[in-house]
């Protein structure tokens, strides 16, 4: 089941990571350089994203021309994330 996307900022930036300050979580739940710099682009669009759903829907978010950029460096840093994780337990 989706959840809201709130419920998913809120997991993202505030239980795995900060996107505001990211260098803090290297060697916690990010593993290298490159997952830090992408996880704080990732920040900075979607708070460009926020910035045009003044409502806080999901709706809304997806129609922002922010968005695009949301997907394309949440799917850069998850296949960041998985590569240095299977490289981890090879």
């Amino acid at each position: 089941m989706f959840e809201d996307l709130g419920h998913v900022f809120h997991t993202l930036f505030d239980d795995f990571c900060d996107a505001y300050e990211p260098e803090r979580y290297l060697g916690v739940s990010l593993r290298s350089e490159e997952e830090v710099v992408l996880m704080r682009e990732l920040g900075a669009a979607l708070n460009a994203a926020t910035a045009e759903a003044p409502n806080d829907a999901d709706a809304e978010y997806l129609r922002t021309s922010a968005w695009p950029e949301v997907v394309a460096i949440a799917g850069r840093l998850a296949q960041a994330m998985v590569a240095n994780d299977l490289r981890e337990h090879q």
